[in-house]
């Protein structure tokens, strides 16, 4: 009895191990002639100079009114996939170190940019949203003056977790779109 169970366990093992090693070759699958087709690794990219808007570090600090506020930046971009608008606001996040620039958006998550009959639409999250007015005025300012540089946006509306609120902070109205003209710096 033992040796017909080594022998049928020795007979699975040899039709197993033969099995391991047998290559299954398919046919390859019609790929309707498409056999030497070309993927572009990076479709449709575009390097472009945006123009950003900063305030002054050392005004934001000492409150000086004999400094300039606000910084004029252009920054070569690279524009693929994304929306000028998405990059522009992501841009505006950074500051490179040696810089004397401030950004008050460093901390603020944007959750969406649209642009619709020459406004610009960009929607903030309540998180992180806070801060005395000179915060508030940053942001707003930075905000407008960036995207408006742009062709096509004439004005730029802030949404809130996606609405429409009377302030971002509590100092400055944004129930209706605003624009460059507004801020004089």
């Amino acid at each position: 009895m033992k040796r017909i169970i080594i022998l049928l366990v020795a007979i699975t093992m040899i039709f197993t191990l033969a099995a391991c090693g047998k290559q299954v070759t398919e046919a390859p699958e019609d790929n309707d002639g498409n056999e030497n087709e070309v993927v572009d690794p990076s479709p449709d990219v575009e390097t472009v100079v945006i123009t950003l808007y900063f305030m002054n570090e050392e005004y934001v600090i000492t409150g000086n009114e004999e400094l300039e506020k606000i910084i004029e930046v252009n920054r070569e971009v690279t524009i693929g996939e994304k929306p000028i608008e998405e990059v522009v606001m992501e841009e505006l996040k950074k500051t490179t170190e040696g810089e004397e620039l401030y950004t008050a958006l460093a901390n603020i998550k944007v959750l969406s940019v649209e642009t619709a009959e020459s406004t610009a639409y960009v929607n903030l999250s309540s998180e992180n949203l806070f801060g005395g007015s000179l915060e508030e005025s940053s942001i707003l300012t930075q905000v407008v003056l960036s995207l408006t540089e742009i062709d096509g946006i004439d004005s730029v509306q802030f949404l809130v977790d996606g609405s429409k609120r009377e302030t971002l902070m509590g100092h400055y109205l944004i129930e209706e779109p605003l624009n460059r003209d507004e801020f004089n710096f």
